[in-house]
C-alpha cells in the first residue's frame, strides 16, 4: 500500500525519496512510515488546496495541522507580509518596539473575552509550547513575588495536550506523548474530564458537563489542593490532540469559576481552538461573558497560519507583581519575539474576520459540516460516534473484531490517511478518530469532496 511518489519536475523521484529519507527527520513520523507512505513534495498552495510537484491538488481538510484559517496564500496576508518585510523585517524586542506588535496587541485585547476590561498586557513568543511555558513561569513567579511562595503546584486535565517542550509536556495529561519522558517531567495534579461519545454542535448552547461526576471530582481536587496550586491548565471545549474529546461548555465554565474562586490562576490553551474554530473568535466566549481565564494562550491561527507566532494575554493587574525592584523582572525572552512580519500577518488575518469570514459565515459553514458529517456517519456502520463543535468535526470509527491493518499493528490512522490522499484529501486521523478542520474559504464543492473522500476511505480501509 505504498503511495507512488509524484514526478519531481525533472528530478528523479527515487533519488528525491532517498535524499529525503537519509537527511530529514519528519515530526511525529516513524522511519518505517516513510517507506510505506513517502512524504509528498509540495510546490505551491492556494486557497484550500496544496499542489504537489507533479500538479496534483490536495484539499487541506485539516488546515495543515490546524493553522491555516483563511486559505493558503491569501492575497491580503501575502501583501501585508511583503510590505512589512520591505519596511522592517526584524528588530529585537528588548529595548525596541514597532507598530505591528502594538496594533496586534491592541486588537487582541479588544476582541478577547471581556475585552479591555479583562486583559491588560500581551507577551509574544514564537510557538504554542512557548506560550504555555510563558504562562507557567509567569504564574509561578507571580506567587513568589506576592507572598505565596508555597503555591508552586500545577493542575492539568486527563487526556490534555499542551505541547512538547518539557514544561508544556509536563502539564499534558496525554500519556502517549509524555510517558517516554516521565523522568524529566515535574509532577502535576491530574483532574478527571467528562468524555461524551457524541457531541452535537447545538451542545455548545447548553451547559453540558456542568453536573457531570468528573466535573464535581475535578472541583473537589482543586479544593483539596488549593493552598499549593498556582495554576490550572485547560483546553476550552475540545481536547484536540486527545482524539477530539469534547467535555462540554458547562465543564469548562464550572472549572474556571471554581479555580478562580479558590485563587488558582487559569491558563486557557486556545492555541488550537482560537480564532473561529468553535464558531466564535475564542472558545471561551461560549461560556458566561464574565468567565475569562487569567492567561489566554494563542498561536497556530494567530498569524493566519502563515508564520510562527504566539501570544499570551495576561489578565489586568497581574503585571503589578513584576514592578518595582529590577529583581522582579520576568526574565524570559525569545530571539524573534514579536517579529514585525509575523505580527503584520496576524493583523491582516484578524481583519479578514470582519471582511470575509465573519460570525455569519462561520455559522453557515458549521451547519454545512453538520449535515455532511451526519451523512458520512449514517452511511457507515464503522462510524460509531460523531462529535462537532463549530468548525471541528470528529468521526470515531471502529474496525470489525479481528481486523488487522495491512501496515502492521497500530497503523489504522496511517491507512485512513493514505486512502484519503489517494482521493485528493489531506486527513490525519488521531488513531480511530477522523477529524475535519478545514480553512474557512472552502466552498460546497470542497466540502462535498471532503465528505465523499472520508466515506470512501473508511469503506476502503475497513471493508464496508
Amino acid at each position: 500500500m505504498t503511495r507512488p511518489v509524484p514526478d519531481q519536475s525533472g528530478r528523479d523521484a527515487a533519488d528525491w525519496v532517498r535524499r529525503d529519507s537519509e537527511l530529514l527527520w519528519h515530526p511525529a513520523t516513524h522511519f518505517r512510515d516513510l517507506q510505506l507512505s513517502p512524504p509528498l513534495p509540495i510546490r505551491a498552495a492556494r486557497g484550500a488546496y496544496l499542489e504537489t510537484s507533479s500538479g496534483e491538488r490536495i484539499l487541506d481538510a485539516i488546515s495543515s495541522w490546524w493553522t491555516c484559517l483563511h486559505g493558503h496564500g491569501h492575497p491580503r496576508i501575502v501583501e501585508a507580509i511583503s510590505a512589512q518585510a520591505a519596511r522592517l523585517d526584524h528588530v529585537m524586542f528588548a529595548g525596541f518596539s514597532h507598530e505591528p506588535a502594538l496594533e496586534l496587541a491592541e486588537a487582541l485585547v479588544e476582541k478577547a473575552p471581556g475585552g479591555r476590561g479583562s486583559y491588560g498586557r500581551v507577551f509574544y513568543a514564537d510557538c504554542g509550547s512557548a506560550a504555555i511555558e510563558v504562562a507557567l513561569k509567569m504564574s509561578f513567579q507571580y506567587r513568589q513575588q506576592t507572598g505565596e511562595p508555597q503555591r508552586q503546584g500545577l493542575a492539568t486535565l486527563t487526556n490534555s495536550y499542551h505541547g512538547e517542550t518539557l514544561g508544556a509536556l509536563a502539564v499534558s495529561g496525554n500519556r502517549a506523548y509524555r510517558e517516554q519522558f516521565g523522568p524529566l517531567l515535574f509532577p502535576v495534579i491530574e483532574l478527571p474530564v467528562p468524555s461524551y461519545a457524541e457531541h452535537a454542535n447545538q451542545d455548545l448552547l447548553r451547559d453540558r458537563g456542568a453536573d457531570a461526576e468528573e466535573t464535581q471530582r475535578a472541583i473537589q481536587l482543586l479544593e483539596e489542593h488549593r493552598d499549593h496550586l498556582t495554576a490550572l491548565l485547560v483546553e476550552p471545549l475540545i481536547q484536540c490532540a486527545g482524539r477530539m474529546v469534547m467535555p462540554g461548555v458547562g465543564f469548562y465554565r464550572a472549572l474556571v469559576e471554581a479555580a478562580q474562586r479558590l485563587g488558582i490562576h487559569v491558563i486557557a490553551d486556545e492555541i488550537a481552538v482560537g480564532f473561529g474554530r468553535t464558531g466564535k473568535l475564542f472558545a471561551t466566549e461560549w461560556t458566561d461573558p464574565k468567565v475569562a481565564p487569567d492567561f489566554l494562550c494563542l498561536s497556530k491561527g494567530l498569524s493566519g497560519g502563515v508564520l510562527p507566532l504566539s501570544a499570551v494575554l495576561i489578565r489586568n493587574g497581574l503585571d503589578e507583581a513584576f514592578k518595582g525592584d529590577p529583581s522582579r523582572t520576568f526574565l524570559h525572552s525569545h530571539t524573534f519575539t514579536a517579529n514585525p512580519i509575523t505580527c503584520s500577518a496576524g493583523l491582516a488575518s484578524l481583519k479578514l474576520f470582519d471582511d470575509e469570514h465573519p460570525a455569519e459565515h462561520l455559522s453557515a459553514l458549521a451547519s454545512r459540516l453538520d449535515v455532511l458529517s451526519r451523512q458520512v456517519a449514517e452511511a457507515s456502520l464503522h462510524v460509531v460516534a460523531r462529535r462537532q463543535a463549530g468548525l471541528v468535526v470528529a468521526l470515531e470509527v471502529q474496525p470489525d473484531a479481528g481486523w488487522e491493518s495491512r501496515l502492521g499493528p497500530g497503523r489504522l490512522s496511517l491507512e485512513l490517511r493514505t486512502a484519503a490522499l489517494d482521493r485528493g484529501v489531506l486527513l490525519r486521523p488521531l488513531h480511530d478518530t477522523v477529524y475535519w478542520m478545514p480553512p474557512y474559504c472552502v466552498d460546497d464543492a470542497d466540502l462535498q469532496l471532503l465528505a465523499e473522500a472520508t466515506s470512501d476511505s473508511i469503506r476502503t480501509v475497513l471493508g464496508r
